[in-house]
């Protein structure tokens, strides 16, 4: 990318802000930036794991899901829902292996994507980009283990809750902020059927939770998006695990 190009500053401003690239000097991010391209995605395309073999993705806008498929079946399941500043793939830039999920855009996507081998240069380069990489991955394999507890411990009462409190992004919340409405933006539009997915259920089972956390009081809808009331009632419904869900 080169620095002429129109919306050059405002790539730089938002790679700076992203998870991997934050705290970053001006002189580091010129240079990373002048390896990645501009690309978008519209809502609902899905796209084949093989891209992650040969390109690095930062998110500028919009959300992405990564889902797995049964290749007989077709039953599947979502792993894991990334929001601006996130990336795609964090494990194939670890071990250069083929990640068998597809990455379906929820909203129109606006990415920056740079050669994944240069990337990886990038890790044994610069310590400081390298102290931003570590953190991050422990928050994926964090977040994916969270994932598998659930499917294997959990009801799927206690799953639902546990699944919109990890999306509700309460360690970015001010404390004098917890007690009101929360609006869960990352799963805002997603069907039941979706929902149901992300804790391996089906529509009917979690549009009947639903309904009797919104009877409740916990939650309601509004312009389709999902906000919390009472966020306490929600952490009973997880069983009162929420220390490890907030820091997720």
């Amino acid at each position: 990318m080169k620095e002429s190009l129109p919306l050059y500053n405002t790539y730089r401003h938002r790679l700076s802000q992203s998870r991997l690239f934050r705290g970053l000097s001006l002189e580091l991010l010129d240079d990373m930036l002048s390896h990645f391209r501009f690309e978008s995605w519209n809502k609902g395309s899905q796209h084949d794991s093989k891209i992650a073999l040969q390109r690095f993705y930062v998110i500028l806008e919009g959300r992405m899901e990564l889902m797995q498929v049964h290749p007989q079946t077709g039953k599947q399941i979502t792993l894991l829902l990334l929001e601006e500043g996130d990336v795609y793939d964090i494990l194939t830039l670890l071990d250069d292996q083929q990640h068998d999920i597809i990455p379906v855009a929820l909203d129109d996507l606006k990415l920056l994507s740079a050669p994944i081998d240069e990337v990886r240069e990038w890790i044994k380069q610069h310590p400081e980009f390298n102290k931003n990489y570590m953190p991050y991955l422990g928050r994926c394999i964090r977040r994916r283990e969270a994932l598998l507890t659930d499917l294997a411990l959990y009801e799927t009462q206690t799953r639902l809750a546990r699944l919109i409190l990890r999306y509700a992004c309460l360690e970015d919340m001010p404390d004098e902020l917890s007690g009101s409405s929360i609006d869960v933006g990352l799963l805002h539009d997603l069907s039941n059927e979706v929902l149901a997915e992300m804790i391996g259920s089906v529509r009917q089972v979690v549009n009947r939770h639903l309904q009797l956390m919104k009877k409740e009081g916990i939650l309601h809808y509004e312009n389709h998006h999902l906000i919390i009331d009472d966020l306490e009632k929600l952490r009973q419904y997880a069983d009162d695990v929420t220390q490890q869900l907030e820091i997720i």
